[in-house]
């Protein structure tokens, strides 16, 4: 058995390896946008490149096509390439034209591939929207007994609502994935929050995590789904009469077709919803994940100095025990120089004389040390000004009185007040949280200090 249609064009392919693939794809949609402009389904073929001609002018896209093998094949091809372009299409199956004697009046239209090639191409250019899924699957199910003429169609939608919801979910897992690895790339906080805020939370929160937990919530419709797809499987009498509409509509050729089909489909989404639990717990998973490594890069860079003199302590309390080969190991990715600061206390002051008798041991005084434990509690005391519960007395302060305030109406004295309006949009995130934080274009200035545009908005109820 073939995996791909016998009628699709065995050079459907070569124009989506090309060098200028981004290119043909871009005139394929211009020629689907100007097909859809002036509703219709086939343009002559006249009208097509006048319309290409124009698009790709004041868009100023030139595209140097010399290195195509057969590029001027055609004299009229030479300087066209929206010609050439057209022609490679009707070769790769993309397009197609009704021929009429006259190759200007030839019409023109999008194939039923080339059609499911502009559909893939923006799904790739955009994520869909998880909500409505769990809905529709439930409310399909309802619908069957309701009516049954109808039940073969109201259960195959409710199949497709599960397969996208499922295929939904994986594509949110692996774009988890994608957004943990702009934040091992970021170097800037404001480049780390702008990812977040503009990316994670619009393509992931609130079109997966938000729809999954309130909108189209799966622990609200799970069960009723399962009791309904349980129902349907062990009613024989209705299932015959479903059946028996659906091979009269047509639906399936013989009614052990349609039964095979149906049972299939009930029973794929009985077991996909009775398992749901455990694909968004490892959705769950890879969203913690991401916001631990999101909040600790960011806490890293705003404090990198105190985390950084945390690490060197600890790494010198360590190598008392270590041996030669550790320190030409530790050489080998870092260098250690002693830096100080220029105080009062470092300019020269004459000693007393002080004169020591035959036989008197000269006192030396060893040089302080700095216990772990006094280390670990500056360090913890500094983490404990910025838990969630201080961030929202600090928002609850600063929209005191009134709705909303923007981040250039702060007053930003000291490094405590710089580093708790940056914590306001990792807190954003907890739906705890008594503030709403919508991010914008441009950054305000505080002194010495620089913050991204915000707004942050009291919440309602």
């Amino acid at each position: 058995m073939g995996l791909l249609p016998k009628d699709l064009s065995p050079r459907f392919f070569n124009l989506l390896i090309s060098i200028h693939k981004e290119y043909y794809i871009h005139v394929l949609l211009l020629m689907e946008s100007t097909l859809s402009e002036a509703k219709q389904i086939a343009l002559p073929r006249s009208a097509m490149m006048r319309e290409l001609h124009r698009r790709l002018e004041r868009e100023n896209w030139r595209e140097d096509l010399s290195d195509e093998e057969d590029f001027g094949a055609s004299p009229n091809e030479v300087n066209d390439t929206a010609a050439y372009t057209v022609r490679k299409f009707i070769e790769s199956g993309w397009i197609d034209s009704d021929e009429s004697g006259d190759r200007a009046s030839d019409m023109v239209f999008i194939t039923l591939y080339g059609k499911k090639l502009t559909d893939f191409v923006r799904n790739l250019l955009q994520l869909e929207d998880q909500s409505g899924h769990v809905v529709n699957t439930y409310s399909n199910l309802q619908q069957v007994r309701l009516m049954p003429e109808n039940g073969y169609v109201c259960v195959k939608n409710a199949y497709d609502s599960t397969r996208r919801l499922l295929t939904s979910l994986e594509m949110m897992y692996s774009k988890i994935k994608s957004y943990y690895t702009l934040v091992l790339e970021n170097q800037r906080p404001e480049a780390l929050l702008q990812s977040h805020l503009n990316g994670y939370v619009h393509d992931v929160v609130d079109k997966v995590l938000f729809p999954l937990k309130v909108d189209d919530s799966v622990d609200r419709f799970k069960g009723p789904i399962l009791s309904a797809s349980a129902d349907l499987l062990s009613d024989t009498p209705l299932l015959n009469t479903v059946l028996r509409y659906a091979v009269q509509a047509r639906k399936e050729a013989t009614e052990e077709d349609a039964r095979a089909g149906l049972l299939e489909m009930l029973h794929f989404i009985h077991s996909q919803f009775d398992n749901i639990e455990a694909v968004i717990r490892q959705l769950d998973d890879r969203n913690n994940l991401y916001l631990r490594v999101t909040r600790q890069k960011l806490q890293y860079m705003l404090t990198m100095d105190t985390s950084l003199k945390g690490n060197i302590i600890s790494l010198l309390k360590r190598s008392k025990a270590e041996s030669e080969d550790f320190w030409e190991s530790l050489a080998q990715c870092c260098n250690f120089s002693e830096v100080g600061t220029i105080t009062d206390d470092s300019f020269y002051r004459p000693r007393r004389n002080h004169r020591h008798e035959r036989g008197e041991d000269v006192p030396t005084e060893p040089a302080p040390e700095v216990p772990e434990e006094d280390v670990t509690a500056i360090l913890d005391t500094v983490g404990a000004k910025f838990v969630k519960s201080k961030i929202n007395a600090f928002a609850g302060k600063l929209l005191q009185n009134r709705e909303s305030i923007s981040s250039q109406e702060f007053r930003i004295e000291n490094d405590e007040d710089y580093l708790m309006s940056i914590y306001l949009a990792t807190n954003s995130d907890d739906y705890e949280c008594p503030y709403r934080f919508t991010v914008r274009d441009g950054v305000s200035e505080h002194g010495r200090y620089l913050l991204p545009e915000f707004t942050l908005k009291e919440k309602k109820g």
